[in-house]
């Protein structure tokens, strides 16, 4: 995407980092981080790179957090069970928010799934608004500024480095770094569907083991019966 950011610059980063904080998986921080590397170029101005990102996070956040106090029980329960969250496992998401719901939405734009939900779940829930956009700005400055000026004070270490060794070892930590930011969100949205579990499959033994005893019990009284007959 870098090639479209060169071509249409900041509106072309505005729209890309609006439409995943409303939801969409696209590359927000990637392209944020390049935004940045060209500003260290002088092809950009860091300062417009550095609103821009920030301005589109907030919008884009808002707009989910719109959709979800709109709509967002009736696309769940339309939905959500097509694309893994249904209303049981979205209950849980909700769960989390209320218990951590100013934490959750201050380090949710740099955490992938909770970047994606962060606004809409707000929304849902009917967090306050004014709550919502105050902190929702907050850790969109934060995360503009880490990804944005950071690209901007490391981009020529960066360049030394994709020259000589290539792209794909950025590309693997990335990997690696994407897929533990998604086993960890998984296992903190829905702790408690792994911990009931177990519980399921002792209360599915103790019931099979009932059910045993209950069918000993009767047998041996019919056998009782039968000696007293005879």
């Amino acid at each position: 995407m870098t090639e479209y950011l060169t071509h249409y610059g900041y509106a072309f980063l505005f729209v890309v980092v609006l439409l995943e904080s409303t939801g969409l998986p696209l590359p927000g921080e990637s392209l944020v981080m390049a935004a940045g590397m060209l500003a260290g170029e002088g092809s950009l101005s860091l300062t417009a790179v550095f609103l821009t990102a920030m301005v589109g996070a907030v919008v884009g956040d808002n707009l989910g957090y719109l959709l979800g106090r709109r709509y967002g029980r009736g696309m769940v329960v339309r939905w959500g069970e097509k694309v893994g969250l249904g209303e049981r496992r979205f209950a849980m998401v909700e769960k989390r928010f209320e218990d951590y719901g100013l934490w959750v939405v201050l380090v949710a734009r740099f955490i992938i799934i909770l970047r994606q939900l962060n606004g809409f779940v707000a929304g849902t829930m009917h967090m306050s608004w004014p709550k919502f956009l105050v902190l929702n700005t907050i850790s969109a400055a934060l995360w503009a500024g880490a990804y944005g000026l950071g690209a901007y004070i490391f981009g020529a270490a960066f360049r030394v480095f994709f020259a000589e060794h290539g792209t794909w070892p950025i590309i693997v930590i990335a990997a690696g770094i994407c897929l533990i930011g998604c086993v960890g969100t998984y296992r903190f949205l829905f702790r408690a569907e792994a911990e009931e579990e177990p519980e399921t499959v002792d209360d599915t033994k103790s019931d099979v083991a009932g059910g045993k005893s209950t069918r000993g019990a009767t047998t041996g009284s019919i056998e009782e019966d039968s000696r007293k007959r005879g």
